[in-house]
């Protein structure tokens, strides 16, 4: 759930800050959702979670 929070907050940002337009974010969510039907969720899944946990170790 983190995760989708920080990029749900990138996404905020870049739309603030002019460099995202609103077709742009919602092309973006549409394609999320497409992948989260497909066989590849899972390896998503995993190497965000194993790239969140790398730079979390950077920390200590």
């Amino acid at each position: 759930m983190p995760l989708v929070i920080a990029l749900a907050a990138a996404a905020l940002f870049l739309k603030r800050k002019g460099s995202l337009k609103t077709t742009h974010a919602l092309a973006c969510g549409a394609l999320g959702f497409y992948l989260a039907d497909t066989s590849l969720a899972t390896s998503i899944q995993a190497a965000s979670a194993n790239l969140v946990s790398m730079i979390g170790t950077f920390g200590t």
